[in-house]
């Protein structure tokens, strides 16, 4: 490393070459009043861990990361230059969203932080990676480059006549939590607004949206580059094994999956082509030098721009050149860094060096609540996302007969909600003095992590059964199961009520009311939707004469789109012929899809039951007929885009 003062000297331009090809220092000309402003720009700002990502992304003109001021730091920065520039070897791999996290760390000293924090894990460039990592599987090679062009620091014992005063005040009206106060007070509740829960971590998550977790106290500053390109696992592999066969330093290209041969070694699409060719060739001979390249791989600019998307050149400090992001040389990018540097290593301290004892207990207990309400993990990841994206991604499952009904998940999918419908026949309920009721719901709950299967047994003959579950692939997606029968009727002031009521920030996703009359069959049946959406879903004015039941399953009301659903009934007690289903009479987009549902049909002598679910994100839910010319009851839930809750009519296939 060599250290150039810019006490001594006003222009100094010596370049020293190191042993190791890859690195090399370079001094540069760089004003000491420009330099001081660019790194009190930075120094001295609070710093949010979470929400901040110090790699490189194009679409962040800034760190995220930096809040507002907390240590004035115009006058009294430190710094000496410090020109390195290290260029990458050979080509690495990005596996899992841990190596994410990994790389972003080798960018920041932090004092000593708790193992449960995720760093960045709340910042957008970490979302999308651990979406394309952990959900859609994906692997990336990865080139970096990295040029520090100068160190600053600031020395804290200073700071106490230059603290943003505003920040000593806002400490100060901090309150101080309890470990009593923080285990009733889950993320769920938080984000529903319960103010018993949210009165005392609400100031706490505040505070940390204003000055960030840490403080910047020194920095490194010049530019860095990631360089991404998705390959298969197979690819990964050979990678780890056979690294030295991937060498790039002597690429010219800052992007240096440009190169012809590298890009044909790498890519999906050459890889796959050469696999499906001979399974049992593992490509190594074919990286020897001499080797013949096919003419439309070598020649590969239109091909590198046809499959961008599997390409990625990711800058932070210098310049990109307005996109040229093929033609821009490593060299070029270097000298520009010169005119545009940034802090590229960030030292941090904890905010609650500020704080007294009696709160850094507090601040600990808030900034592990901070990470577990926005951190990105498997749960959150799905909390945040969209629900009919979600519930698309399940499995539903379906069965129907006489007697007992057993119900199971497919292989690698665990049970989450669901309901097993059951209707007695015999004749001796069809009266309005029988205390026993025609109809009851049993419901489908998760039991823990191995909970497969919903069953019903019974030795009575004269039983229907209906059933339906939903099967999700991961433990921690738990649907709130809630259901009523006739023994859970409410009085009050002389009227009568049952109700459906999620628990403090969930809300209904599906759900449905039933009411049969005891003289009448079961095709008299009459059912409505629960409304999507609410956290409550009732039935008024109970009559004895009549059985009633309630279902529905809620969820957290994180997820998106919940408001814009509706849940729709359709049903026919005359239907001969093989019917379909639609959640609109024009066809427009994926929006007018049907999201989730099933359908059941039975004959008037139960001769015939039978229950199917609908397709996901299909236009139609089809339901054929057991025997054509045979008079069914049809009758069809389908969960819907919002369109005023239109009366719907099967029609036939």
């Amino acid at each position: 490393m060599l250290i150039c003062s810019d006490y001594l000297f006003n222009i100094l331009i010596v370049c020293y070459m190191f042993m190791n090809i890859c690195s090399f220092c370079i001094c540069h000309d760089i004003k000491i009043e420009e330099t001081n402003e660019i790194f009190s720009k930075y120094l001295g700002k609070g710093y949010d861990i979470l929400f901040g990502y110090p790699l490189p992304n194009n679409e962040l003109i800034d760190d995220p990361g930096f809040k507002d001021v907390i240590i004035d730091t115009q006058l009294s920065v430190d710094h000496i230059s410090n020109y390195i520039c290290k260029k990458e070897e050979y080509v690495d791999v990005i596996e899992d969203i841990n190596d994410i996290g990994y790389l972003g760390m080798q960018t920041i000293n932090i004092d000593d932080l708790d193992k449960r924090i995720k760093p960045f894990s709340a910042s957008m460039p970490y979302k999308s990676y651990f979406a394309d990592l952990e959900i859609k599987k994906k692997k990336y090679a990865l080139a970096q480059n990295m040029c520090v062009l100068n160190y600053a620091t600031y020395d804290l014992k200073e700071s106490g006549k230059n603290i943003n005063k505003d920040f000593v005040l806002d400490i100060e009206k901090l309150p101080i939590l309890t470990k009593k106060q923080m285990k009733t007070c889950t993320k769920v509740l938080y984000m529903s607004n319960n103010l018993n829960c949210s009165e005392g971590i609400k100031s706490w998550i505040k505070f940390f949206q204003k000055y960030g977790t840490h403080v910047v106290l020194s920095a490194h500053f010049g530019g860095m580059s990631f360089n991404t390109m998705e390959i298969t696992k197979r690819k990964i592999e050979e990678i780890k094994i056979y690294k030295y066969k991937y060498s790039i330093w002597n690429i010219p290209y800052l992007n240096v999956f440009k190169s012809g041969s590298l890009y044909q070694d790498l890519s999906i699409n050459v890889g796959d082509q050469k696999e499906n060719k001979n399974n049992n060739n593992n490509n190594i001979n074919n990286n020897k030098d001499g080797k013949k390249k096919n003419d439309g791989y070598i020649k590969n600019d239109l091909l590198i721009e046809q499959h961008r998307d599997n390409i990625n050149l990711e800058i932070r400090g210098g310049n990109n050149f307005d996109e040229k992001w093929k033609n821009l040389t490593y060299l070029v990018w270097k000298n520009s860094i010169y005119s545009n540097m940034v802090p590229i290593h960030l030292d941090l301290y904890s905010l609650n060096t500020f704080m007294l004892i009696e709160k850094k207990e507090s601040y600990d207990m808030a900034l592990l609540f901070y990470n577990n309400l926005y951190g990105i993990d498997n749960e959150n990841f799905y909390l945040s996302q969209d629900i009919t994206d979600v519930l698309s991604e399940g499995k539903q499952i379906t069965g129907s007969g006489k007697g007992s009904l057993i119900l199971s998940c497919p292989v690698g999918y665990i049970k989450s909600t669901g309901l097993i419908f059951v209707y007695d026949s015999s004749e001796k309920l069809k009266t309005n003095k029988s205390k026993e009721s025609k109809i009851k719901i049993y419901p489908c709950t998760n039991k823990g992590q191995y909970d497969i299967a919903c069953s019903y047994i019974t030795k009575k003959k004269n039983i229907i059964t209906f059933g339906w579950i939903y099967c999700v692939k991961h433990n921690f997606i738990k649907f709130e199961t809630l259901y009523q029968n006739n023994d859970n009727v409410i009085s009050k002031d002389g009227k009568t009520s049952m109700s459906l009521t999620c628990t403090e920030g969930n809300t209904i996703a599906f759900g449905f009311k039933m009411k049969l009359e005891k003289f009448e069959k079961l095709e008299k049946l009459r059912i409505k939707p629960c409304t999507i959406g609410n956290d409550q879903c009732t039935i008024n004015n109970i009559k004895r004469n009549s059985d009633y039941l309630l279902w529905g399953f809620c969820v957290p009301s994180s997820f998106r789109s919940l408001s814009s659903l509706q849940l729709t009934y359709i049903h026919n007690d005359t239907i001969q012929n093989d019917i379909q289903g639609a959640c609109s009479d024009v066809y427009i987009n994926k929006y007018d899809n049907i999201f989730l549902g099933f359908t059941f049909s039975f004959d008037n002598r139960f001769e015939e039951v039978k229950t199917e679910p609908c397709a996901s994100q299909s236009r139609y839910c089809f339901h054929k007929i057991p025997k054509k010319k045979k008079i069914y009851y049809v009758g069809m839930f389908l969960l819907c885009r919002f369109d005023g809750n239109t009366n719907r009519k099967f029609t036939y296939k």
